[in-house]
């Protein structure tokens, strides 16, 4: 349990991070639509990363390690979209959802394979 905690806040001080530079990318002109594409692209690799670590820790069945990982920090987000953003869900988040979901599950899966490897 204390891994998963420890994860969740390298995961946060990363989306801090990642937030505060995509927002000075805002402010110099850069169009949004870039800089929602750069979050997305660097939100893909954190979960695949975390997930690949979660998949190093786990015994067996890496897509639960993966799953369960995932879906902690997809509440997390999902939280702080209703605290910052103030929306319910739309089809353009279910799929974003999904897609990070899909993206650690892939990661753990990964991550078990390479343990078995060594």
């Amino acid at each position: 349990m204390k891994y998963i905690i420890k994860l969740t806040g390298y995961y946060m001080l990363f989306l801090i991070l990642i937030s505060f530079i995509c927002s000075l990318f805002n402010l110099c002109g850069v169009n949004s639509t870039i800089t929602n594409l750069i979050l997305f692209i660097f939100n893909i690799i954190s979960f695949l990363v975390i997930g690949f670590k979660e998949g190093i820790k786990a015994n067996k069945k890496g897509y639960m390690a993966g799953l369960k990982i995932g879906l902690i920090l997809l509440i997390l987000l999902y939280i702080i979209n209703i605290i910052i953003a103030r929306k319910a869900f739309s089809i353009t988040m279910i799929i974003y959802y999904i897609i990070l979901l899909l993206v650690s599950i892939f990661g753990a899966m990964i991550g078990i394979s390479k343990k078995k490897e060594d």
